[in-house]
């Protein structure tokens, strides 16, 4: 069993009002933040890496992954909130809107997914990954909602204020057992 669980939030993507946020892609800055991001992640090794499936998750993984000489896995569980197909929202607008998550987690707020569903998802697909991992760290790189729920259900912190303070890309560093929150890494570009 490891003994520490590294969240990561993916590196920066290139906003498509054509596409839906789940399919955003890195552009160049998020690229050369994946790189960098590889080295402030070398410190957990011995490490296994896994990522949700949408692109600028997956890409970052794979990126850190090249640098570190890792395999990778996408895992379905580790996706971000389920979001439905939406215009680009200003800052004020999506702010607004993950308040709402994280005032209420028993009620949807965007698509069928509520808060609580969100996160008993994405604990289930932390709790598998962990139970397979047998060296020293289990790197999860996903997305900040989902970073931001699980953090605060294990932590005296609120997910709204630690949502809004972790940056692209980003990490939180637990202990493992017990979840308890050792560091937050704000801005790990």
């Amino acid at each position: 069993m490891p003994t520490a669980l590294v969240l990561v939030k993916h590196a920066l993507p290139v906003l498509d009002p054509t596409r839906p946020a789940r399919e955003w892609r890195l552009g160049a800055e998020g690229e050369l933040q994946s790189k960098r991001l590889a080295s402030r992640l070398r410190a957990f090794a011995p490490l296994r890496l896994v990522t949700s499936p949408e692109p600028k998750a997956s890409t970052t993984g794979e990126m850190v992954a090249a640098e570190l000489g890792l395999h990778v896995s996408p895992v379905e569980g580790l996706r971000e909130f389920d979001r439905p197909v939406l215009p680009l929202r200003s800052k004020a607008e999506h702010e607004r809107e993950n308040a709402a998550i994280f005032a209420d987690l028993n009620r949807p707020v965007l698509g069928v997914e509520s808060g609580r569903d969100a996160l008993d998802r994405f604990s289930a697909a932390v709790g598998a990954e962990l139970a397979q991992t047998v060296v020293q760290s289990l790197v999860v790189i996903t997305h900040g909602t989902v970073i931001s729920l699980f953090v605060a259900a294990h932590n005296p912190v609120d997910a709204f204020e630690l949502w809004r303070e972790l940056a692209c890309p980003s990490f939180v560093v637990l202990d493992v057992p017990s979840f308890s929150l050792r560091e937050v890494v704000a801005d790990a570009a």
